[in-house]
């Protein structure tokens, strides 16, 4: 059995390298057009005069928007980036259409959906963090049509934080980055 295993290693490590490009990106390669479950249960401080609680809930909202892009993006096989227009900067854009080319010129795609779980938004002025606490647990890779077992690393498995920064500009807020988990407050464990 341990022979077994050693022969698979080779490909499973490139398979997880392409994947650590990728990582963040979601879709099951259906026609999926319900909402991810994101357990958000928050409810952002209310606001007579649409201040940091109106924000709040834009961020919440727009985070949400996001997730829902990335699985349809990587659930199908020739994903459409620009579902993330209007979502993330063109900096950003950029940086998913690179991920996703290096997933889909090995035939890869996803299938099914991560968990994104405890959705918060910290607002400075015009900058924000939003966190959540992401699995990526069901969140399968497909290669020919067949699912490749034990591709998904374990610490994407594992709940763990998910960290992006946005910026307001023009009256509406986009994602602009990703940052390490480390650099969020959000306790996942």
């Amino acid at each position: 059995m341990r022979n077994k295993r050693i022969r698979r290693a080779g490909p499973a490590a490139g398979l997880a390298l392409i994947l650590a490009t990728v990582a963040g990106c979601s879709s099951d390669g259906g026609n999926n057009e319900d909402p991810i479950d994101t357990g958000d249960t928050s409810s952002p401080s209310p606001d007579a005069e649409g201040g940091e609680g109106g924000d709040e809930a834009e961020l919440v909202a727009l985070y949400e928007a996001y997730w829902d892009a990335r699985v349809e993006v990587e659930n199908s096989e020739a994903g459409d980036i620009q579902l993330l227009s209007g979502i993330v900067t063109p900096e950003m854009l950029e940086k998913e259409l690179s991920r996703v080319r290096d997933f889909q010129s090995n035939g890869l795609y996803r299938q099914g959906e991560p968990a994104i779980e405890n959705i918060t938004a910290t607002v400075d002025g015009d900058t924000a963090i939003v966190e959540s606490c992401k699995s990526e647990e069901g969140w399968d890779i497909v290669k020919d049509g067949e699912v490749i077992p034990g591709v998904v690393p374990d610490d994407l498995i594992d709940v763990h934080g998910h960290v992006v920064t946005a910026e307001k500009g023009d009256g509406a807020w986009l994602i602009t980055d990703t940052l390490p988990a480390e650099e969020g407050t959000l306790s996942c464990a």
